[in-house]
């Protein structure tokens, strides 16, 4: 399955009540003998006591056979920051390794029903598995990093739509960068009914959209994403990923 997917970066504005509040990214890349997906947000995130000041980044290797290997999560803000390291051992067990930091977890290791997938590579997985078709169903194991659980939710097409979403930017006045040009992208709706997550994905499997509650995410240019947003960003190492998809 791995040879099928195609290396790619998108970007995404990410609001709350239809103002921005970060930005995010999500990349694909390919090797000889790997598969890296690796997720970035940074932005003021909602926490207990208002917006948080956050940066997250969330990186999965996995096999040319699009098998789980490892994984590293690193939240990083004032407030209980925390990281998660997890291996995949013997194909069927998932080890996670304890954490040190404030309200940290012991060890852990957990059984699961292979194969087993993150919460962005399972849409891919189960898009690329079959040609999409409104009501087909798939029961897959996810690690849901929120609880360090291995769950088994079921993943349905309820709906498919044409998607505007916009390319690439330019310069504007004020120093902001606005649309340059917009494309059209056919999209599948697969929802997670037990969270209220509703997500759109393309025929790769890739976020076009999403919504949970108040909190939404577009697809859109990088500029927009990254260089609207009043926030330092890794521009760094987006670029580099950026230079390497076009």
């Amino acid at each position: 399955m791995a040879l099928r997917v195609q290396p790619a970066t998108f970007y995404y504005i990410v609001e709350r009540n239809g103002e921005q509040i970060g930005a995010a990214s999500s990349a694909l890349d390919t090797t000889a003998k790997t598969l890296v997906s690796e997720e970035y947000f940074v932005g003021d995130y909602p926490a207990r006591s208002g917006l948080e000041r956050t940066s997250a980044r969330w990186q999965t290797r996995l096999t040319r056979g699009f098998r789980l290997a490892d994984l590293t999560i690193d939240i990083a803000r004032k407030t209980r920051p925390f990281s998660i390291n997890a291996a995949v051992e013997e194909d069927t067990s998932l080890f996670i390794a304890g954490t040190k930091t404030t309200g940290g977890h012991p060890p852990a290791r957990y059984t699961f029903m292979p194969p087993l997938f993150t919460p962005s590579l399972a849409p891919v997985a189960f898009m690329l598995a079959a040609p999409p078709k409104i009501g087909r169903r798939q029961t897959m194991s996810v690690f849901d990093p929120t609880t360090r659980l291995v769950i088994r939710p079921e993943l349905r097409i309820q709906a498919e739509s044409l998607f505007t979403v916009v390319d690439s930017a330019a310069p504007g006045l004020g120093g902001a960068w606005t649309v340059a040009h917009k494309d059209t992208v056919r999209a599948w709706r697969i929802d997670d009914e037990s969270r209220g997550l509703t997500t759109w994905v393309d025929a790769e499997g890739r976020l076009v959209a999403s919504r949970l509650d108040d909190l939404s995410t577009v697809r859109t240019a990088f500029e927009i994403a990254f260089k609207n947003v009043k926030a330092p960003t890794d521009t760094l190492g987006l670029h580099r990923r950026k230079s390497r998809t076009r």
